[in-house]
C-alpha cells in the first residue's frame, strides 16, 4: 500500500497491523469487520498522508520502520522500497545529534514523552533547516518504537532571530542615546570651564612680554585646554549634539593634524603612511566632521590588522565628467573633487558583508568591540557634504576606502588676508550687551571687547539684561548672549530686546549645540552662533563678521 504510514521489519506491513486500538486483535479479526473497516483504514491512511509534516516510526535500533507521504517525498526523497531501515538521525546537525539521540533512547527505555527543536537537512544534503519534534513510545508487535511528528519551523526561527536582532538594536540605540545624553551634559559643563581657561590664557599671553618665563607655562596650559576642547567636541559629536558649521580649510594640513592626534590610538605596531597632495587643497565642510571621517576609518583599519601592519592615507584631486557620474557615481555632479583614501593591509571584508557595511548597527567585529555606527556615521557625513564613499576589499589582503568631497573654489578666499586688514573693527561707537550665567565668561568677554575699545555692558541673567537695556540711553548694536540663561531662554529675551532695538544684531553662544528648534529660529531671524569654548581670535573674527557683514 504505497503512501501509507507503515511499519517494516524486513517487509512493509499493512497499515492495520499496528494501528488497531486492540493490541490483541489479529489481522483476520480486523478483516472480519468487512468493507466498513477497510474503508476506515483507507481513510486513516489518506489522513496521515495529508498531514504537512513528517510522521515517522523508529524502532529500538534507531531504524526507520514507518512513515507518511510527507516524510518519504519532502524529507527523504526516496521510494517506499528505499525507506525501510534508514537511520533518520543521520540528517540531524552534528551539534544537535547527541541531544536528539538521548531523547529517542529515553522514549524507548523509559516510556517518556519528549519534544524539542533541532536542525536537519532534507533529501540529499545541507543546508540545515530548523524543525520541532514531539515523540512518544508505542509497542508494535511486541517491540517498543518511537512515534514522532516532525515539523519544519525554519521561517519561525528566522522571524524570531530577526525579532531578537531588532530588540538588540533597539537596546543598543537606547544605550547609545543614554550615554550620548550623559556625554552631552558633561561636555556642556566642561566647555564653560574650558572657555574661561582658553580665553584667559590667551589674554595673558597677549599681555605678557614674550621674553617672560611665564609665557612658556601659560602657553602649555593654553595648548592643553585646546586639546581638551577637542576631546569635548568629540563627546558632543558622539552624542549627536554637535552643530555642523562648514568652513573652508586646507585639507592636507587638517589631515596631518588628525593623523598626529591619532598616532597613539593606532599603536606602534602599525605604520602610518601619509601622502599629501603636492599643492594646497581647499574643501568646505565642518572640520569636526573631517575628524569623524578619519577617526572611524583609521580605527576600522587598525582593528582589521593583526600584529604589525600598514595604514596608507592619500590625497588627490580628480575632475569627473558627466559620463563618469552617470555610469559609476550617480550621486555626484560633474566637477572637481578631492579623493581622500584610507587603506590597510589587514584581514579584509567578505564579499557578502560589503553591501551592508554602511547600515547602522552592522558590524563585522566581535561582540562588544564595535557599535556598528562608525561607517554609517561616515556615510551620512559624506552624503551630507555632497560627496561619495567607495569601498574595495579582498579577504586576506586588506581594505581601501575612498572619500570624494567637492573641491572648493572661492575667489574671495585668496584675498582673505587683505580683506582682514581693511575690515572695520569694533570700536567705542558700538555698544555691545553681553549676557551669560557664568561670571568668569562675562569677565572674559568684557576684557576681550574692552581691549578693542568697545562699550560693553554685562548681565548675569535675562532680568538684569532687560533692565540694563531699558536704562541704556544708547542704541544697542549687538547682543552677545548664551542660549540658556538662568531665568529665561536667550532667544526669547532677544525678542523683547528687539522691540526697543530693532536694528540690533544677535550673536548667541553655548557650551552645548543649539537644539533643532533653536537652529530653525536662528535661520529665520538671521541669528549668528559661536560654540564654546572659543579662542580669542575666533571670537573677535565672529564679532567683526556680525557687525560688519560683507
Amino acid at each position: 500500500m504505497p503512501g501509507n504510514l507503515r511499519k517494516s521489519t524486513p517487509q512493509p506491513l499493512p497499515f492495520d497491523k499496528f494501528l488497531s486500538s486492540d493490541p490483541h486483535a489479529s489481522s483476520d479479526a480486523i478483516t472480519d469487520y468487512g468493507t466498513t473497516t477497510y474503508n476506515t483504514l483507507a481513510a486513516v491512511t489518506e489522513l496521515y498522508d495529508a498531514i504537512p509534516a513528517s510522521v515517522i516510526i523508529i524502532d529500538a535500533r534507531m531504524r526507520l520502520v514507518g512513515w507518511n507521504r510527507f516524510s518519504r517525498d519532502s524529507i527523504n526523497g526516496l521510494s517506499d522500497h528505499e525507506m525501510p531501515g534508514i537511520d533518520p538521525l543521520k540528517r540531524v546537525h552534528p551539534d544537535d545529534l547527541p541531544e536528539m539521540t538521548r531523547k529517542a533512547r529515553d522514549i524507548i527505555d523509559f516510556d517518556t514523552e519528549e519534544s524539542g527543536e533541532f536542525r536537519m537537512y532534507h533529501k540529499s544534503g545541507p543546508p540545515y533547516k530548523w524543525a520541532t519534534f514531539r515523540g512518544k513510545r508505542a509497542v508494535i508487535e511486541g517491540e517498543p518504537c518511537v512515534v514522532a511528528v516532525v515539523t519544519e519551523i525554519t521561517e519561525l526561527k528566522e522571524a524570531e532571530a530577526q525579532q531578537q536582532k531588532l530588540q538588540e538594536q533597539l537596546l543598543q540605540f537606547q544605550k547609545m542615546e543614554l550615554v550620548g545624553q550623559l556625554a552631552g551634559g558633561i561636555a556642556h559643563d566642561f566647555n564653560n570651564t574650558l572657555a574661561a581657561i582658553i580665553g584667559n590664557t590667551g589674554l595673558a599671553i597677549e599681555k605678557l612680554d614674550p621674553a617672560s618665563p611665564a609665557v612658556s607655562n601659560i602657553t602649555d596650559i593654553h595648548k592643553l585646554a585646546l586639546r581638551s576642547a577637542e576631546m569635548t567636541r568629540q563627546l558632543l559629536a558622539f552624542a549627536r549634539k554637535q552643530t555642523a558649521t562648514p568652513k573652508v580649510f586646507e585639507l592636507n594640513e587638517a589631515v596631518s593634524e588628525c593623523i598626529h592626534l591619532h598616532r597613539s590610538l593606532i599603536g606602534n605596531n602599525i605604520r602610518i603612511e601619509w601622502n599629501p597632495h603636492g599643492e594646497p587643497v581647499q574643501v568646505k565642510l565642518d572640520p569636526m566632521q573631517l575628524d569623524q571621517i578619519l577617526s572611524n576609518l583609521l580605527v576600522n583599519a587598525r582593528d582589521a590588522i593583526t600584529g604589525s601592519g600598514r595604514i596608507r592615507i592619500g590625497c588627490q584631486t580628480v575632475r569627473l565628467a558627466q559620463a563618469d557620474c552617470v555610469i559609476g557615481r550617480p550621486e555626484l555632479a560633474p566637477g572637481a573633487y578631492v579623493k581622500l583614501s584610507v587603506s590597510d593591509n589587514g584581514s579584509g571584508i567578505e564579499a557578502s558583508a560589503l553591501p551592508h557595511i554602511y547600515e547602522p548597527f552592522f558590524s563585522t567585529k566581535e561582540v562588544g568591540k564595535g557599535t556598528g555606527l562608525g561607517l554609517s556615521t561616515v556615510y551620512g557625513i559624506v552624503m551630507q557634504n555632497k560627496g561619495r564613499i567607495e569601498c574595495h576589499s579582498e579577504p586576506g589582503k586588506g581594505t581601501a576606502f575612498t572619500v570624494y568631497l567637492p573641491l572648493h573654489h572661492d575667489e574671495r578666499h585668496a584675498n582673505d588676508g587683505a580683506a582682514e586688514k581693511t575690515k572695520a573693527a569694533p570700536n567705542a561707537a558700538e555698544t555691545i550687551l553681553v549676557a551669560d550665567g557664568e561670571p568668569f565668561i562675562l569677565t572674559l568677554i568684557q576684557d576681550i571687547l574692552e581691549s578693542r575699545d568697545c562699550t560693553v555692558l554685562v548681565a548675569k541673567d535675562a532680568a538684569e539684561c532687560l533692565q540694563i537695556a531699558n536704562e541704556c540711553a544708547r542704541a544697542l548694536d549687538l547682543l552677545v548672549a548664551d542660549i540658556m540663561l538662568p531665568d529665561m531662554n536667550g532667544m526669547e529675551m532677544s525678542r523683547l530686546l528687539k522691540q526697543r532695538n530693532p536694528s540690533m544684531k544677535l550673536l548667541f553662544m553655548s557650551a552645548h549645540a543649539p537644539e533643532p528648534f533653536a537652529r530653525s529660529w536662528a535661520e529665520e531671524h538671521e541669528m549668528n552662533f559661536i560654540q564654546k569654548p572659543f579662542s580669542i581670535s575666533d571670537f573677535t573674527e565672529t564679532i567683526d563678521r556680525v557687525l560688519n557683514p560683507a
